[in-house]
């Protein structure tokens, strides 16, 4: 005999579902029916009951199945749905942005004798292997380093923008500067402009965050090496130190484990 207290399974189901935080599956519905005594859970299987209530309410759109064998709330479905397409986009666009800011091609400790400096050469010659196209980097962005010997010897960014001097046209510079000039050998650069299959350099993606990346590695690679031919800090050790700068320290407490 059903007591006063007790509904009707799909009542039963769709109290369930009100109160829950996020989708179920029948087997834990029907334990918060038993467990708030909405319903007696009588014979050997009552999820099966449940299970097969919820394919009668999903039917007529009582309860909407939410994937691998959850139910909610049409409304809670919903907004579930769109939560997820939420997170899916944002993920998506951190993708994106993180596609446009990060390393396409890089070059390490090239022979600076192997390069000509003449005013009307302007070409930094480069190729994968032996078969590939070569590729002229002279107008590529991003961050190069000079070294001298195993010694970073100095820091720099280029960005061919607003007038500025490109890979080759920063490393001319340096090439015919005085101070500079005796004191490297070799150079390394991480460029943001990709190679297309025609073996070009591609444009660099648009967006203000591009300069800003440049400046903030450039000041890591200051910050950790401290080359000796740079007289001041990078352009972008005013946001490094925002990030948030530790200290290393002799831990004192417990471990996460109590140890």
């Amino acid at each position: 005999m059903t007591t006063p207290r007790e509904m009707g399974w799909q009542d039963a189901i769709s109290a369930v579902l009100t109160d829950a935080e996020g989708p179920l599956d029948y087997n834990e519905i029907t334990r918060r029916i038993g467990e708030r005594n909405l319903r007696t859970l009588t014979g050997a299987t009552p999820a099966t009951l449940v299970n097969r209530n919820l394919g009668l309410m999903v039917d007529d759109r009582k309860v909407a199945r939410i994937g691998r064998g959850l139910y909610a709330l049409p409304e809670a479905a919903q907004r579930a749905e769109a939560e997820a397409v939420a997170e899916e986009t944002e993920a998506e666009a951190a993708a994106v942005s993180f596609d446009k800011f990060t390393v396409k091609a890089y070059g390490l400790y090239w022979d600076r004798n192997l390069v000509d400096w003449s005013p009307t050469n302007g070409a930094l010659w480069g190729q994968q292997n032996e078969k590939s196209s070569p590729v002229n980097f002279a107008d590529q962005d991003g961050i190069y380093l000079l070294h001298k010997g195993s010694e970073i010897a100095y820091v720099g960014q280029t960005r061919t923008v607003r007038g500025q001097s490109g890979l080759y046209g920063r490393l001319r510079y340096h090439h015919s500067d005085r101070r500079k000039s005796d004191r490297w050998d070799a150079f390394s650069w991480f460029g943001f402009k990709p190679v297309d299959e025609k073996g070009e350099l591609v444009t660099a993606p648009d967006g203000g965050n591009l300069a800003d990346v440049i400046d903030v590695i450039e000041a890591v690679f200051i910050e950790s090496f401290m080359p000796r031919l740079n007289m001041r800090a990078g352009e972008g050790t005013k946001e490094l130190r925002e990030i948030g700068l530790y200290l290393q320290s002799v831990f004192q407490g417990t471990t996460r484990w109590g140890r």
